[in-house]
């Protein structure tokens, strides 16, 4: 019998891994509708394909999940280049379309990562030059990272307690980084950081550390000028844009209540907070509310009345200004505290940093029930924690309870062209114009939030205050 050759071996192997990847490929377009990313498949020759294929590993993926809400995706040895991901492979590469493209955001308001921003290439057409030796780019690997686009603004508030929830659930599900030990992933943002340092950094990058032990960095960083950095994995696609935020939370597949305290026990150990502080009960409560600086706005202008109230019902109370307190001092008041006070603010940032049972009093002006500024809507996501935290909120009853800054307001051209009769109601009964809805938007959102200072109803605050305490336990139980 006639011996079967090497090369006919080969090309028998070649055939049947072509059908399996024809039947696979059928099989999965009847599972659901691709996204062709685009592709560059000019061959230049055996020459340039073998000069250049030496210094690229191929590209990969795995994809989990279907439909509107499930996908999520992991890329192998994506590679960063001048701004751009590049999937390097021999064939066309069709990945799982999720609506517009692959979902990376963690946030109800973010967006997402735009398939442009990925370039499936050929081995033989990197865009990077090997053989240039006045200017040959430098090699980098990351072994895991987060891509994502960034969010509006990226305070502190935004990072621990909208986007830092989701970024660690991602983390610590699809790359295993869970603990403060193994957060040692770079998180990659494809749009510049708004309201950002020199460098580019977000305003929250504080907290954005504790995340990862590696920086959050810009795509167009200079950190990055002239290296091909090649990515391990990556974690792409975990959930779908959503106008309502009470599905931010479902909008991820894996989210469970428990990546809060998760997320808190990293942020806890990366500051070096004690999280064993004082358990909350009935007995020896303690009390903080939190002041922020008069010319700021949102400032309690009867906080030494609201202090002594509280402290007739046998509480402990301090009034503390977060404003200059570094994060990890912010946390160390937060996990000593049963009942938080506070008008709603980034201050609502610190909420994780509570202990387990402790009560939270939201204090809101007037104007927070009207389209412009909704309410309750952080109650809601208090609720989704695993820490059984109790959220009331306070809204002022009375508008006149509203103090302006007039230096803040005048100069405002909305004010300028103002009736003589709207900026007498607003300044002695604290009421915006209700004639025009943009007027009126334009007063709640700059002038009552930004501008104006509360005096805080004493008995409304005392029924919050009585039912967050007979909320705590009547005796210590693990703050963990």
């Amino acid at each position: 019998m006639q011996r079967t050759s090497a090369s006919q071996l080969h090309a028998i192997w070649r055939i049947l891994l072509v059908v399996c990847t024809l039947r696979h490929t059928t099989h999965a377009s009847r599972q659901h509708r691709s996204l062709a990313i685009r592709y560059q498949q000019q061959r230049l020759g055996e020459h340039h394909a073998a000069r250049q294929s030496d210094v690229s590993q191929m590209s990969s993926h795995q994809c989990t999940g279907t439909g509107y809400y499930g996908m999520t995706c992991l890329l192998y040895n994506l590679v960063l280049w001048r701004k751009q991901f590049y999937y390097i492979a021999e064939e066309e590469v069709e990945i799982p379309e999720v609506r517009e493209g692959w979902h990376m955001w963690w946030h109800p308001y973010g967006e997402a990562m735009l398939p442009e921003h990925v370039t499936v290439v050929h081995p033989s057409q990197l865009p990077w030059n090997e053989t240039d030796t006045e200017n040959k780019p430098t090699h980098e690997r990351l072994n895991q990272a987060l891509i994502y686009n960034w969010l509006d603004q990226a305070n502190m508030y935004h990072v621990l307690m909208e986007t830092g929830n989701f970024i660690y659930a991602t983390a610590c599900k699809l790359l295993a980084a869970c603990t403060h030990a193994s957060s040692h992933y770079q998180i990659l943002a494809t749009g510049r950081f708004q309201y950002g340092d020199d460098n580019g950094l977000p305003a929250g990058h504080e907290s954005l550390k504790c995340l990862s032990s590696l920086l959050p960095r810009w795509i167009g960083d200079a950190h990055w000028d002239n290296k091909v950095v090649t990515i391990g994995s990556t974690a792409v696609g975990i959930g779908v844009q959503c106008d309502d935020n009470q599905c931010e939370w479902e909008s991820v597949p894996f989210m469970q209540n428990n990546y809060t305290s998760g997320h808190r026990q990293l942020m806890l150990d990366c500051l070096g907070v004690d999280g064993q502080a004082t358990a909350p009960s009935r007995n020896n409560t303690s009390v903080t509310i939190a002041q922020r600086l008069l010319s700021r706005g949102r400032s309690f202008l009867n906080v030494v009345e609201m202090q002594a109230a509280i402290q007739k019902h046998g509480a402990a109370v301090q009034v503390v200004h977060l404003e200059g307190k570094t994060l990890k001092q912010q946390a160390e008041v937060l996990s000593r505290t049963h009942v938080y006070i506070l008008f709603h603010g980034a201050a609502m940032a610190l909420y994780m940093f509570l202990p387990k049972h402790a009560a939270i009093i939201e204090i809101q002006h007037y104007y927070a029930n009207s389209p412009t500024f909704p309410s309750g809507l952080y109650e809601r996501t208090t609720a989704k924690y695993d820490m059984e935290y109790l959220h009331t909120t306070l809204v002022s009853p009375q508008p006149h309870d509203i103090v302006l800054q007039r230096d803040k307001i005048v100069d405002d051209d909305v004010y300028k062209s103002m009736p003589a009769e709207d900026k007498v109601a607003l300044w002695e009964q604290g009421l915006c114009p209700g004639k025009e809805d943009n007027v009126t938007d334009h007063c709640v959102s700059k002038w009552i939030f930004y501008a104006g200072n509360l005096i805080v109803n004493i008995s409304e605050l005392m029924k919050r205050y009585e039912q967050a305490w007979q909320n705590l336990p009547s005796d210590p139980v693990s703050s963990q």
